[in-house]
């Protein structure tokens, strides 16, 4: 089921029974939409919560964005807070995947009511060395990039820089399916990130869960070991996923354990 919060577009399971006394909203990441989480939000309603996957402003099916180039983190930021408010779930749990566990981060951080915070294959905040593979091909991003800077226009990777980055354990002839997900992104954004933009842990009063993958070639394991060290979080690391563990082959092993720590975390 889609609805609607001002120019935000959401996904939403509402299960028959709701065993769960908190909801997860499901927060994407760079490029990315709700439809990300296709196979999240019906495995985790059957287990009893009632889910959320927020599209980001400029992010297909919400509203388009005339300035999407320079859009903000603090705009995302602002996006998941209103829907937050606006749902009324500020005891919900933040799930977020890349850039969007940096802004599940932020929102952990800001609103004292969540429950708890997981992240997928995180971008990394201020203090957390961002770590590029130096054996990839970045040619045809690096003027990709520049052109979008100078005509002041959003980004796409193309396929064949998106094969060897996050489709690299994606099954070859679903591949095509997973890329026609992805939409354009802000450079701004893309910018803040790249320079380190400030989570403060102090401040999370929630349990906290870090995901790594030993394939991921865009977010490294060993930046997300040293992201559960700085957040003080439970970490958990696949040696069977890449940078999109939810579409990956095998995936409802990660769902499983997300629910199992869920559960055995939160009490009531």
């Amino acid at each position: 089921m889609k609805i609607r919060v001002e120019n935000l577009a959401l996904d939403t399971i509402r299960p028959k029974e709701i065993s769960q006394s908190y909801p997860l909203l499901f927060i994407h990441g760079a490029g990315g939409t709700s439809q990300y989480w296709k196979n999240y939000l019906p495995y985790f309603a059957s287990e009893g919560w009632e889910v959320f996957a927020i599209n980001l402003r400029g992010h297909f099916p919400s509203d388009r964005e005339e300035a999407l180039a320079r859009v903000t983190l603090e705009d995302y930021l602002a996006d998941v807070e209103q829907v937050i408010n606006r749902l009324d779930i500020r005891n919900c749990a933040v799930i977020g995947h890349s850039l969007g566990g940096l802004i599940a981060q932020k929102t952990a951080e800001s609103i004292g009511s969540i429950s708890a915070l997981v992240t997928i294959a995180s971008a990394p905040p201020f203090g957390i060395t961002l770590e590029v593979n130096h054996d990839l091909s970045y040619s045809g991003a690096i003027i990709k990039t520049l052109w979008g800077m100078m005509n002041m226009k959003p980004v796409k990777p193309t396929f064949l820089m998106a094969e060897q980055t996050v489709l690299n354990n994606i099954s070859p002839e679903e591949r095509k399916a997973v890329f026609d997900m992805f939409v354009a992104e802000s450079l701004f954004v893309g910018y803040q990130v790249a320079q380190g933009f400030p989570v403060d842990p102090s401040r999370m009063k929630c349990p906290k869960l870090v995901i790594g993958c030993l394939k991921d070639v865009i977010a490294p394991a060993s930046m997300q070991q040293s992201l559960a060290v700085f957040l003080q979080a439970d970490y958990i690391e696949y040696n069977q996923f890449a940078h999109l563990p939810m579409l990956e082959n095998d995936w409802d092993a990660s769902a499983q354990d997300i629910q199992n720590w869920l559960k055995s975390t939160i009490h009531g």
